[in-house]
């Protein structure tokens, strides 16, 4: 039986397939047309396959986030959703289809949510992380490489492994801040902990780690236990903005994306205090263009509604103002975006090899394309350089 959403989006479409004419991408619709849009016939992109007309009413009632609840309805599939959004993200701003993004009633709401989230207070930052990261260790597991490490890898010469590839990017970054065997270091936002036995291991480093997730701080602490790293690696369950101490070193990899825009000067403070006067700062972060960052910012997209509730990329230029605020001179910077691709690439391969696993675990097929669109959206967007990922090392005046 064909929905009221079905019908009213079947009566809207013709209207809506025009409004979106420059996106050069073609459309297969339920009954067969397709509709070739602009220069789509040439751009070797392949057609977007429309299986309910409910495609249409989603992209009316949310926009982007329709588009997306689509997809994970099944109301539509594409044969190459990575090279999908590498075109998409590379348009330019369409004024019609601008307007429908404002407009639409999930839109609203989605940015109504996402403002009361990116508060970012201690319960709702809590909160946020444990959305995402105690998911399950397992079904993290499933696409992440030995260490689970789940940030940007690099990728050196020839090398396909994203084993080799994590620690690369982990030494890089030790690397980068000097570090001499005896010497204390932070590392916020810890995650599963493979820098922080990265450093401890192999550079001689006393660490202390902090992570909100109850899943990671359990599956970190036993792996401490299995290394016999008690005496020098000191794990904690807790909010870094209460931390205390003194560091020669602190890293923070790919934990800003949880902040929000008013925690940033709140960060390079704290790093300011629990850092020795000779020490560095290292940090690993998903960036947006600086011309981009305010209009984005009151934005909500797929990422901050579906997968890191409360979260948002930053900038280039807001970062280094508040880290100049605070005391701190950038001595280093290096774009990686270009090796997120390939990463992405690697998770999203294990997750569609591991599907029956994930599906044991109790996931339905609804939480497999979640993570299947959160892949291929970002990959694209990396590959387009809509988005970027920096390590940047700073050091105080």
């Amino acid at each position: 039986m064909i929905s009221l959403m079905s019908m009213a989006g079947h009566a809207m479409s013709k209207p809506i397939i025009k409004s979106f004419s420059k996106s050069g991408v073609s459309i297969i619709t339920p009954d067969g047309n397709t509709h070739h849009l602009n220069n789509s016939f040439d751009n070797n992109i392949g057609p977007i396959i429309i299986r309910d007309w409910r495609f249409f009413w989603d992209l009316i009632a949310g926009y982007d986030l329709g588009f997306a609840e689509g997809y994970l309805n099944g109301t539509w599939q594409h044969d190459n959703l990575p090279k999908l959004f590498e075109h998409l993200s590379s348009l330019p701003s369409q004024g019609l289809a601008n307007s429908i993004g404002i407009y639409a009633p999930a839109k609203i709401a989605a940015r109504i949510t996402q403002y009361i989230k990116s508060k970012n207070s201690l319960t709702k930052a809590k909160k946020n992380i444990s959305d995402h990261y105690d998911l399950s260790n397992d079904f993290f597991e499933s696409f992440l490489d030995r260490s689970m490490t789940y940030s940007c890898a690099v990728f050196e010469d020839n090398i396909n492994s994203l084993d080799v590839a994590q620690q690369t990017k982990i030494n890089q970054l030790i690397s980068a801040a000097g570090t001499k065997p005896g010497q204390s270091i932070l590392d916020i936002g810890c995650g599963w902990g493979s820098l922080a036995l990265n450093a401890a291991t192999n550079h001689s480093l006393n660490v202390s780690a902090v992570t909100l997730s109850q899943n990671q701080f359990e599956s970190f602490d036993e792996r401490i236990k299995a290394n016999d790293l008690t005496s020098v690696i000191d794990l904690k369950h807790m909010d870094y903005r209460i931390f205390e101490g003194k560091f020669d070193h602190i890293f923070s990899v790919e934990m800003l994306e949880a902040v929000g825009h008013n925690g940033v000067d709140t960060f390079f403070e704290k790093c300011s205090t629990l850092l020795d006067s000779s020490g560095s700062l290292q940090i690993q972060v998903i960036v947006v263009p600086d011309d981009r960052y305010d209009s984005y910012r009151k934005n909500c997209d797929y990422i901050q509604k579906y997968i890191f509730p409360g979260g948002l990329l930053l900038s280039q230029k807001i970062l280094n103002e508040s880290a100049d605020k605070h005391g701190f001179q950038m001595y280093r910077s290096e774009r990686i975006g270009h090796h997120y691709s390939k990463t992405l690439a690697m998770w999203r391969t294990n997750l569609e090899s591991n599907r029956s696993k994930i599906e044991n675990l109790g996931f339905e097929e609804r939480d497999f394309r979640k993570f299947f669109y959160y892949f291929c959206y970002c990959e694209g967007a990396f590959r387009s350089e809509h988005i970027d990922t920096l390590q940047i090392s700073y050091k105080k005046r």
